[in-house]
């Protein structure tokens, strides 16, 4: 896996990772294979003041590295939380229209900035192409929404994205109930899990508080994981590699 570092770092997509990575390695030819920005047309969110209409600058990035994940793995279904205005939506989405098949779920209460989900987040994946059969937007709380679709879609979903509720507890939260929505094997993407930069939600108790939520389940589940160090924002990913009924039960 060595060289798989090396071929992200050469090519400057990532400064560097952390932990052992548990992805497979042919993602990453599809990732320096894919086009730098999944939408070029992207819509960003209403009144927003960030350059790139409305994303980061490492946003592109995002989008197509999760596009190429879902283009390896070819999941029936991808979770999204914290969707905002779709960075990362339209590269799944992306992947599933050429994978032929597969449900993106993206759910968000537009608490961030308001007007943008769903109308913004429906308008850039209608640019994309995404079938509207293919596409469930769920509006209000991941702490209500996930543990419903757990009723479902038990060991199902082949990707989930985790990128709401930056708390230590809302995030530790999330990623717990996410546990039993992937199947053995899938995947668990936490955004902005970075002790580099300062959030808002930080606290004496808990300083990098999506970091911290992070290793505290993979080390409680005693999962797979790594942690892509991109230029700005930082993308952990945990692999499930036993079925996650053995894990707990939703959280409150």
């Amino acid at each position: 896996m060595k060289l798989l570092e090396n071929t992200l770092l050469r090519a400057g997509q990532i400064r560097s990772i952390e932990g052992t990575p548990c992805f497979d390695e042919q993602v990453i030819e599809t990732f320096l294979q894919a086009p730098y920005d999944p939408l070029t047309s992207f819509e960003g969110p209403p009144n927003y003041s960030l350059q790139r209409g409305g994303r980061g600058k490492d946003h592109p990035r995002y989008g197509r590295f999760v596009y190429a994940l879902a283009r390896h793995y070819q999941p029936d279904y991808v979770v999204e939380v914290g969707t905002f205005a779709g960075g990362t939506a339209v590269g799944f989405a992306n992947a599933l229209i050429e994978n032929g098949h597969g449900r993106l779920l993206c759910i968000d209460q537009d608490s961030y900035s308001h007007g943008t989900f769903p109308e913004v987040v429906q308008r850039n994946l209608q640019r994309v192409g995404l079938p509207s059969e293919q596409l469930q937007l769920c509006c209000g709380d991941s702490k209500t929404w996930l543990p419903d679709l757990a009723n479902d879609l038990s060991e199902k979903v082949g990707i989930v994205l985790i990128d709401g509720d930056h708390t230590f507890a809302g995030a530790r939260t999330d990623i717990q109930n996410a546990l039993p929505l992937v199947k053995p094997g899938g995947l668990i993407l936490v955004h902005d899990v970075d002790r580099g930069r300062s959030m808002d939600e930080a606290t004496e108790a808990h300083p990098h508080p999506v970091y911290e939520a992070f290793h505290s389940v993979v080390q409680e589940q005693h999962l797979d994981w790594c942690i892509l160090k991109f230029i700005r924002k930082h993308l952990g990913i945990i692999r499930v590699g036993r079925s996650p009924s053995q894990t707990k039960q939703s959280v409150a």
